[in-house]
């Protein structure tokens, strides 16, 4: 991760943090949750191959 993008996560993670620390317990940990969730589909869908010519090639048989 380069410096842009690791001094953006500290932001987000220092914000977060703001965030929640108002929030009742049962609150954060769903926040968390959905947060956790949002951020793995995305880290997934960045790994997803823009051509799956392969899957296609097999599909066509």
């Amino acid at each position: 991760m380069d410096k842009k993008a690791h001094e953006a996560l500290e932001r987000i993670r220092k914000d977060v943090t703001l965030t929640t620390s108002d929030m009742e317990n049962q609150d954060a940990a769903e926040f968390f949750n959905e947060l956790a969730d949002w951020a793995y589909a995305n880290g997934e869908a960045m790994l997803i191959d823009d051509e799956p010519e392969k899957q296609d090639d097999y599909e066509d048989r």
